[in-house]
Formats: C-alpha cells, sequence, structure tokens
C-alpha cells in the first residue's frame, strides 16, 4: 500500500497489518500498531480527521488522525477487497471482489 500523509503525519500499512505513524518532518516514529494478521493491499485514505485502512477480507478499520493510536470503528463487509476506497460526497465507495458498494447518507 501507498503511504498516506495527514495534518502533518505519515500513515504506513503494512501488508500483513501493522499501522506505523511517524511524524512527517522529522521522521519520529509516533507508534506502530498490528490491526490484524491478514493482507492489506488497498492504500488507507483520508476524510474527516479520519484514516480508513481495508484488508483484504473486507474488514475495514477506522482510526483517528493523531500522534497516539485510537481505533474508532471495526467493519466487516463479506466481500474481499483490495482496491482502495474512494470517498466523495459524504459516502464511502469500496470495490470488492463481487460488488461495488456506495455507503453512506442518501
Amino acid at each position: 500500500p501507498s503511504p498516506l500523509v495527514a495534518d502533518g503525519l505519515v500513515y504506513l500499512m503494512g501488508e500483513t497489518g501493522t499501522l506505523t505513524c511517524l511524524d512527517a518532518k522529522t521522521g519520529e516514529q509516533k507508534y506502530s500498531h498490528s490491526l490484524r494478521q491478514f493482507r492489506h493491499r488497498a492504500s488507507p485514505v483520508y476524510a474527516d480527521g479520519k484514516v480508513y485502512l481495508t484488508a483484504r477480507d473486507g474488514t475495514t478499520y477506522v482510526v483517528k488522525v493523531g500522534p497516539t493510536f485510537e481505533l474508532l470503528a471495526t467493519n466487516k463487509m463479506e466481500d474481499d477487497q483490495t482496491a482502495s476506497p474512494a470517498i466523495a460526497g459524504g459516502r464511502i465507495y469500496m470495490r470488492g471482489f463481487k460488488n461495488l458498494y456506495a455507503i453512506g447518507t442518501k
């Protein structure tokens, strides 16, 4: 997965499920947290102060942006995913192996 820069921090999602957060200016590691031992191919995305991380098994983790790890939500879909989510118009779009999902308000 590609790195993500948000609010002066760099987020690196390892393929094996470890999220690492670094200070963008100094490179100082703020934290490294293992979410789950499942492949992560999708790049992290940012919206509204949150980082969205999607595992291949369809689990999406929502982490608060900041120098300390704070897991806000975990959601599981019944569809494998390797594509990065897209966020627009108050919705998150996710492409699974079988379906395209638009999640959010109408």
